[in-house]
């Protein structure tokens, strides 16, 4: 009797490792958007352009990649709940990496960071293709 329930708790724990697991599986309900981005700070003069492109998981987690008019790509991961959302645009251990936070409702992106003396926005819209 004790073999048979080993047996049938090691065919048991055998499937179970072997199945695949549901958060490792691609689901379909990822959406992707491609912004047109422009940062900026309201005490500086000027603005930095450039092409941001992400993906949204059915679970709120964001990642993509941003690329400025130097063609110089960075990393981006964040997150989406509702309307709220928040990035980090780049490397993690970079000492001037910023956390933004804001909105995105309707395929449009404004988000704040704060920097010392400085609030940078992000603004995106759709890429028009």
């Amino acid at each position: 009797m004790k073999t048979r329930a080993l047996a049938t708790l090691s065919v048991l724990a055998l499937a179970a490792a072997i199945a695949p697991h549901p958060t490792l599986a691609t689901d379909s309900s990822t959406v992707s958007y491609d912004l047109v981005t422009r940062r900026f700070d309201p005490m500086t003069a000027g603005e930095f352009d450039g092409r941001m492109r992400l993906r949204v998981t059915h679970d709120g987690i964001v990642n993509g990649t941003f690329m400025n008019t130097q063609g110089q790509i960075a990393h981006v991961i964040g997150g989406l709940t509702g309307t709220k959302i928040w990035l980090q645009i780049g490397n993690r251990s970079a000492v001037r990496q910023l956390t933004y936070n804001g909105t995105f409702v309707n395929s449009k992106l404004r988000v704040t960071a704060p920097h010392g003396l400085h609030t940078w926005t992000l603004e995106g819209t759709p890429a028009s293709h």
